[in-house]
């Protein structure tokens, strides 16, 4: 018992050297404790922690449980629960307040540019905890206390942002987290403070390369993407310009999450403070990824279905560092894709459709890569007007009704957006119609 309990604190001891400032010693930690035995081990022990806490405290699992006929006293494995999920659409009915089993102390919010936004609750001790950890995975890449950082991740409701700056305070490093600006005002700034890392979502870093392809790259040690994949030739492209490596990073607002390391083979994930399981997999491992938080004793998610479809990589990772790796996303469960660092569905289209009174219910949206911009193509068939007229108004709702999200992403150049009329019978050439089509290449 006592070898478990101590396993079981390893992560909280990181996360103390972390907070302590001592980066180095909690990276030689994780590492040596994060053998695929000692990794299973610590999940077991917070494992039963968080159903026993979530039986007793949450009114969602603890009726959730009770119907199944569910024993957590008898669970060793998320896997063992059998068909008990958690989905998307339970943090909206009955609502993210059911999940709770202690008085939260922050709110974060998805970006709601799929369906409403769901709430997330968290402490600020929990917070704290995973800008630790994420600390460790920003040193792990190669971020160290003497480097220059910008952050232009996002702030609004979401975690991205105040996650990446507490992470950067605790690597001591001098950093600014303006947050998603415009393009220009970053590339103005990047010499005149010796930036040498650069963090952002993948599409607005595109954008900061071409304007540094045009007008001259500064020195950068690295660069750490997010939010959005990323094709081998953009890679390819931006460390070209840069001269120097980029590395990208997983996570949803959920809270999960990995890292790529220098070696670049998948996302090292935070098996700390998770379980992952991939849901019903193919013959090549490709399945849902699922996930159980492990910290969390504000509003513990069992079993989440995050939507992404990966795989787990068998091979043990050359840098070292034991915990599983998922592979780059193949897409998603749910017909969501990313566009401008948003998950997008067919039924934002729709909605913003619905009140474009030039257009017929026969529409599709088409995403694809021009050079290394996103762009989304709605194939319209229309019953009335003209295209321009259909394409002003489209943007005029788009605007009222998405303008901290795809409208200012499209302001920002971080996607282009463009409207062609389609011959009447044209789109619809099954029997269902394909609403949205990515044809991007990974």
């Amino acid at each position: 018992m006592w070898e478990r309990a101590l396993l079981g604190r390893t992560a909280a001891t990181v996360s103390q050297l972390v907070n302590r400032r001592s980066i180095a010693a909690a990276h030689s930690l994780a590492a040596r404790a994060s053998s695929p035995a000692s990794v299973r081990n610590i999940q077991l022990f917070k494992l039963r922690r968080t159903l026993r806490h979530a039986a007793e405290h949450s009114p969602f699992y603890r009726e959730l449980f009770r119907s199944r006929g569910v024993d957590v006293a008898k669970v060793t494995h998320p896997s063992e629960l059998g068909d008990v999920f958690t989905s998307p659409g339970d943090l909206l009915e009955p609502g993210s307040d059911a999940f709770l089993c202690n008085p939260p102390q922050l709110i974060y919010e998805t970006t709601g540019t799929t369906r409403e936004p769901k709430t997330l609750y968290y402490s600020h001790q929990e917070v704290e905890d995973a800008a630790s950890l994420m600390a460790v995975g920003l040193y792990h890449v190669g971020i160290r206390p003497e480097h220059r950082v910008i952050s232009t991740q996002d702030f609004h409701y979401w975690t991205g942002g105040p996650w990446f700056a507490r992470a950067l305070t605790r690597l001591g490093c001098l950093a600014a987290c303006p947050g998603k600006i415009p393009i220009a005002d970053v590339y103005e700034r990047l010499e005149k403070h010796g930036y040498d890392v650069l963090i952002g979502d993948v599409s607005w870093i595109l954008r900061l390369t071409e304007l540094a392809e045009e007008r001259g790259a500064f020195p950068m040690r690295l660069i750490l993407g997010a939010a959005e994949g990323l094709p081998a030739s953009s890679r390819e492209y931006v460390e070209k310009v840069w001269g120097t490596k980029m590395y990208m990073c997983y996570g949803c607002s959920e809270g999960a999450g990995g890292m790529e390391c220098t070696h670049r083979h998948g996302y090292h994930l935070n098996e700390f403070s998770y379980v992952f399981e991939i849901l019903d997999p193919d013959p090549d491992g490709y399945g849902e990824v699922v996930f159980t938080t492990l910290d969390r004793t504000t509003m513990p998610l069992i079993r989440y279905r995050s939507g992404d479809v990966a795989r787990i990589v068998p091979e043990t990772c050359d840098c070292g560092i034991a915990t599983q790796r998922l592979s780059t996303l193949r897409g998603r469960s749910d017909e969501i894709v990313m566009l401008g660092g948003e998950g997008v569905s067919p039924a934002v289209f729709e909605a913003l459709l619905e009140e474009v009174p030039e257009v017929s219910g026969t529409w599709q949206a088409v995403i694809r890569h021009d050079e290394h911009q996103d762009v989304c193509e709605l194939r319209v068939e229309l019953q009335g007007g003209d295209i321009d007229a259909a394409s002003k108004r489209f943007l005029d709702v788009l605007r009222a009704r998405h303008a901290d999200t795809l409208w200012k992403n499209r302001e920002l150049g971080l996607f282009a957006l463009r409207f062609s009329e389609a011959p009447r019978g044209s789109l619809r050439t099954g029997r269902k119609l394909r609403r949205l089509v990515d044809e991007r290449q990974p």
